[in-house]
């Protein structure tokens, strides 16, 4: 089965408190601990970076389902790529809250021979307040 890896972003219809964010990771650890799917989710306070890894028709029908959640709109998938291996296999369901965790937003230095995976490069841009989409922007605000 191929392995891929699903990157997406959305808008928090409500801002979400520390134990609902606790209860949205512990139910989707769960669920993707059966499923075979691991990943990362940040959360800014307004907005969720996800990237999602597994089987590609698990990943596709998790998918799916995220659309479906009334926590958050403008559900866009970034990208979708094959890999060889997982990024984040050791979470079913990491979870990093950036407002609460202001240390993850300092920017480490990396060795520089190390070559990053397109999803860490985009958590980290998503985590610096790097990354924008001006038509994602302009339905989230807008402006």
């Amino acid at each position: 089965m191929e392995l891929i890896e699903l990157i997406y972003i959305s808008t928090v219809t409500t801002p979400l408190c520390d134990e609902e964010l606790e209860s949205l990771r512990r139910q989707c650890a769960a669920a993707n601990q059966l499923r075979g799917i691991s990943g990362m989710l940040l959360y800014d306070g307004h907005h969720f970076m996800q990237v999602i890894e597994g089987e590609r028709p698990r990943v596709e029908q998790l998918f799916e389902h995220i659309k479906q959640d009334k926590r958050h709109i403008n559900v866009e998938a970034l990208i979708c790529n094959p890999i060889k291996k997982r990024n984040f296999r050791k979470w079913a369901m990491g979870l990093i809250d950036l407002d609460k965790n202001p240390s993850y937003r300092e920017v480490k230095k990396s060795r520089p021979h190390r070559r990053l995976p397109l999803s860490y490069k985009l958590l980290k841009s998503f985590r610096n307040h790097e990354f924008e989409i001006d038509e994602h922007i302009e339905r989230s605000f807008g402006n």
